[in-house]
């Protein structure tokens, strides 16, 4: 029964190690709202995010399997319980690792969206394919944002509900995930906002709320005119 529950518990917290979307975002400040310039920005962002996540995932799986090695069998730990920990922690430890490396190796949706964008050469064209990649990708990121923040928000009710001390802390990191990837947009949302806040910007540049003008009248007069867009 011990070996068990320190199973569980090791097993789900790994789970959500890899299921926990970003939680955070940000994107930098722009001078152009084309839409290709946003995703060449977004598929940057997340290149970055790819290499960076997959050499801690990398150093942490190595990390880890080192750590589990150390593991021996004490006056608190029979050899049988030792042995089954360490052999967890190395399965552990290679799924971590084989994920880096696959992180590091594939390029992200982002990247091949953009990438498959600069291969058109008319303008035009290449716009409107950079604009629907920005909607697919920002709807699929808030899919799968609120699916994570589904599944986290039952993983704490399962270990709010479960009769441990070590359960509590479970659920406590289950429910910070839950609500961050529930109240957080992700990057790809924020960025199509960008595009649509530019765009309405835009808008409003060009055709002004408010304009006045006069001119003169046939008989000699002056007539003035003050127009307001709603």
């Amino acid at each position: 029964m011990k070996r068990n529950k320190i199973g569980i518990i090791m097993f789900l917290c790994f789970c959500l190690l890899l299921t926990a979307g970003p939680v955070t975002a940000s994107y930098p400040n722009q001078t152009s709202l084309s839409a290709e310039y946003l995703l060449s920005n977004l598929a940057r962002e997340k290149k970055t995010d790819r290499l960076i996540g997959g050499v801690v995932l990398t150093a942490t799986g190595i990390g880890t399997g080192a750590l589990f090695s150390m593991v021996k069998a004490d006056e608190d730990l029979t050899e049988e319980d030792a042995k089954y920990i360490r052999g967890f922690g190395y399965i552990m430890a290679g799924i971590i690792t084989g994920t880096g490396i696959i992180t590091l190796a594939i390029p992200s949706e982002a990247e091949n969206h953009y990438a498959d964008v600069m291969k058109i050469n008319d303008p035009v064209k290449k716009e409107e394919a950079a604009y629907n990649s920005l909607v697919f990708l920002a709807d699929r990121a808030k899919t799968d944002r609120l699916i994570a923040g589904v599944i986290d928000a039952a993983g704490a009710l399962y270990f709010l509900t479960s009769n441990s001390y070590y359960y509590t802390y479970c659920a406590l990191i289950f429910a910070g995930s839950a609500v961050a990837n529930l109240g957080i947009k992700s990057v790809e949302e924020k960025m199509l906002e960008r595009y649509h806040a530019g765009q309405e910007f835009s808008v409003k540049e060009t055709f002004p709320r408010s304009r006045f003008g006069f001119g003169w009248l046939p008989n000699g007069g002056v007539m003035a005119v003050y127009s307001y867009r709603f």
